[in-house]
């Protein structure tokens, strides 16, 4: 299916987009999710046995075999997600390029915030937002550690 564009000034608004060079679409993923989170997996767990238990329940003319396959399938899904799902991953921060006078000013700036900071080295580095952020983060922390 071919992309549709929109003929922006046919709209009743204006459409203005700022170009936003520190987007990647490899930032949107479930890489950083891991099995240390437990609470999201019970929760997702409960809610979607719940789903398929009350499939089953109001659904009367299933017989029973099926609102058992309904319920050990979302068994299943949760426990092979946790099992073979994403893990976690590790940087090496002192394997990341070194930021710019620049940079390291905005990071050592109490008024500047961690986003702004992280954008700023993404913008300079061309790095994904996870290494970015765990370079931000080092960063202050060992000059904090300094101070």
């Amino acid at each position: 299916m071919p992309n549709k564009r929109v003929d922006t000034n046919s709209l009743p608004f204006r459409v203005e987009m700022a170009k936003h060079e520190s987007f990647k679409p490899s930032d949107f993923s479930f890489k950083d999710f891991s099995l240390q989170n437990i609470g999201f997996y019970l929760a997702a767990y409960l809610i979607i046995s719940l789903f398929f238990v009350g499939i089953g329940s109001f659904l009367v003319t299933l017989p029973d075999f099926w609102r058992g396959v309904l319920l050990g399938s979302g068994i299943s899904l949760m426990v092979a997600f946790g099992l073979f799902g994403p893990k976690p991953r590790k940087i090496d921060v002192a394997a990341l390029p070194q930021p710019s006078a620049e940079v390291r000013a905005k990071c050592d700036d109490p008024s500047c915030s961690l986003v702004e900071a992280v954008k700023a080295y993404r913008d300079e580095t061309g790095l994904g937002l996870f290494e970015a952020k765990a370079f931000v983060d080092s960063y202050r922390a060992r000059k904090r550690h300094l101070e």
